[in-house]
């Protein structure tokens, strides 16, 4: 497909540049005879535009679901409900179904045997990463220079649930844990205490999460918050911290001001917690 539509008259004396683009896709040919990259090259370019139109438009986040939960027994059990997020690179993190990941007393999260103080590990973070996988293996023919004698015929995106005792510090969200360290030094106790948040009480990290895909200069034009060019594709999905509050000790999940929440119109996240 060509344009040639122009917007200068024919006698215009102009100067032009052309820039090469990012995207490439493959032209056919009656008689041409196609190899495997021609047919991927068809692929590649629609993942590719799909990609560079979601982390434009979009930047990443959360789209819906992918809410954590915890709970004891014998041991913790972390929770990710199912759902969809947009990762950094602009793919799709589809979690169809719920995602449990079991962390237990040599991990650090358990109090101390016979005492009731605070565990080894206050605090963890939960992501979600694009892990690619490949599948249905079929038999090469008519190539004897192959190696294998099968080849994977599908690749399909897989999302990996992950936790994290370190602050992610690359990674799509609202956090700045530059100055994650307690809380005589990061967040107050009654900012990641229990109880709903009202968004006018929010920390202004949170909406400076917001603000700087729309205004930042230094932020990449084709990727916005937290990207493949800036920060990896990972996507945070909620902070846990263990809480001390009048002796009723215990984890609370946050992910109002962790994660990043995205739809079209940039909506407010509607966790309230």
């Amino acid at each position: 497909m060509t344009h040639d539509c122009n917007c200068h008259g024919g006698g215009d004396h102009r100067l032009a540049t052309i820039v090469p683009g990012s995207l490439e896709r493959p032209l056919y040919a009656p008689g041409l005879i196609l190899q495997d990259s021609d047919l991927t090259a068809a692929v590649d370019y629609t993942r590719e535009l799909n990609r560079l139109l979601f982390r434009t438009l979009f930047g990443c986040g959360v789209l819906c679901g992918l809410t954590v939960s915890i709970r004891e027994n014998c041991g913790l059990i972390v929770t990710v409900n199912p759902g969809l997020a947009l990762d950094g690179c602009g793919d799709p993190l589809h979690l169809p179904g719920s995602a449990v990941i079991k962390l237990e007393e040599r991990d650090g999260v358990l109090s101390p045997a016979g005492t009731n103080g605070a565990p080894r590990f206050t605090q963890f973070w939960v992501l979600a990463c694009a892990k690619d996988g490949k599948c249905r293996p079929r038999p090469t023919v008519c190539d004897d220079s192959l190696d294998d004698r099968t080849q994977a015929t599908r690749a399909r995106l897989n999302t990996e649930i992950s936790v994290t005792f370190d602050p992610p510090t690359c990674a799509c969200g609202c956090m700045d844990f530059s100055n994650q360290h307690g809380d005589e030094e990061g967040g107050s106790e009654e900012e990641f205490g229990s109880g709903d948040i009202e968004i006018d009480t929010l920390p202004d990290r949170v909406t400076d999460c917001y603000d700087k895909h729309n205004y930042d200069p230094a932020c990449p034009e084709d990727c916005g918050c937290g990207s493949s060019c800036s920060c990896g594709c990972c996507v945070l999905l909620a902070e846990v911290r263990w809480v001390e509050n009048d002796g009723q000790n215990g984890w609370q999940v946050r992910h109002k001001g962790v994660r990043r929440f995205v739809r079209p119109a940039l909506i407010p996240d509607p966790i309230s917690s």
